[in-house]
């Protein structure tokens, strides 16, 4: 029987950036997952390092920018990711791995991951590293990784419409992941941003751990050296030529307000409905056509899906009968797909859940 996995990447590039300020950093996974794939760039794939200074609220994918948004510059970023919102600034290591596909460090066939596969093995140079320093660290699904159960890293990622995988892990180095309730409530007075924080309250990190600070350096080499022999690969360290970074600036000055507004609280949807998942909460608002049928819908949360999915499901729910059963069925042709995923819901029929329980008494 041929050995599993057997043709995969061996190699990925390592760039590190410490204090990058946010709207940068979020332009170089931007930029560089673009890259990947092309001949002209020669790097196959890329497990970047970062911290960004200050205080920062990290929103999923899906959550709708509060109004505050606008005005918090650098303190405010959407991850390209969905899951929870988080903290990450001063006190946070962020871990961002691009590849060309989501299974590629296993294998050259796309799909030989299974969505929720996915997680499970990309977790797994993390917990390499955080048991080097000792740490009874423990992956036990879903989003977070704990330690005696207590969450010290997030998770998520998300695979583009041409396949290629973010896999983003943010940990906790010297705060807990619990400091998000505090930048919700600076950033999000209105509470846009459905959040369930009770996972996080008990939250951990690496110095109340280890009972010292570890500079970025020494975290990076001990994550880079953690991936390297977890996937069997080799690291080298190649940074952003001078043109890449004027192309990761022109492109963070270009689009950084879009992309930070890509989805907003839209007031021609004026029906909601929620329900608690998994990972947190999915809203789903919406309009009538005629009282009978979808008219438009826009899902929010904290769920983890590939964009081309939620971009085709909102589509599909067009004009379908605003009724459990049709919904149910369109949602489940999407997802019948095997490139496509929405996890942290439990069963898929939660959407239909939340779209019923906004529909009018």
């Amino acid at each position: 029987m041929p050995e599993p996995y057997a043709e995969r990447l061996t190699s990925l590039a390592l760039v590190a950036q410490q204090d990058v300020a946010p709207s940068l950093g979020l332009a170089t996974d931007r930029y560089l997952l673009g890259t990947l794939g092309k001949s002209s760039r020669p790097r196959p794939g890329i497990l970047r390092i970062y911290s960004f200074p200050g205080d920062v609220l990290a929103a999923g994918r899906w959550h709708l920018a509060p109004p505050a948004a606008a005005d918090a510059g650098e303190a405010f970023v959407r991850r390209l990711t969905g899951g929870r919102a988080l903290a990450l600034g001063e006190g946070y290591l962020g871990i961002s791995l691009l590849l060309p596909h989501r299974s590629a460090l296993f294998a050259e066939d796309p799909l030989a991951l299974a969505p929720f596969q996915i997680a499970n093995r990309y977790v797994r140079g993390l917990l390499r590293a955080l048991k080097t320093l000792g740490l009874p660290v423990f992956y036990p699904g879903r989003d977070l990784v704990t330690v005696n159960r207590r969450p010290i890293a997030a998770l998520s990622f998300e695979t583009d419409e041409d396949g290629r995988l973010v896999f983003e892990v943010i940990l906790a180095v010297e705060r807990p992941l619990g400091a998000v309730a505090q930048l919700l409530d600076r950033w999000d007075k209105g509470g846009v941003i459905k959040a369930d924080l009770l996972a996080l309250e008990s939250g951990t990190c690496v110095r109340s751990e280890i009972g010292e600070s570890l500079p970025f350096e020494d975290l990076a080499a001990l994550i880079r050296d953690a991936f390297a022999q977890q996937y069997g690969i080799t690291l080298e360290p190649t940074p952003l030529s001078p043109l890449e970074e004027q192309a990761v600036a022109a492109l963070a000055q270009r689009e950084s307000r879009a992309w930070t507004n890509a989805r907003v609280l839209r007031h021609d949807l004026p029906l909601s409905g929620s329900s608690g998942i998994q990972t947190g909460v999915l809203e789903a608002r919406f309009a009538l056509e005629q009282e009978r049928f979808i008219k438009e819908i826009q899902l929010a949360g904290d769920f983890i899906a590939n964009s081309p999915a939620i971009a085709t499901l909102e589509y599909r729910l067009r004009l379908c009968p605003a009724e459990w059963m049709a919904i149910t069925r369109v949602v489940d042709a999407v997802f019948a797909d095997p490139v496509n995923y929405l996890l942290g819901v439990g069963r898929l029929r939660t959407v239909a859940d939340a779209i019923v329980k906004g529909l009018p008494s």
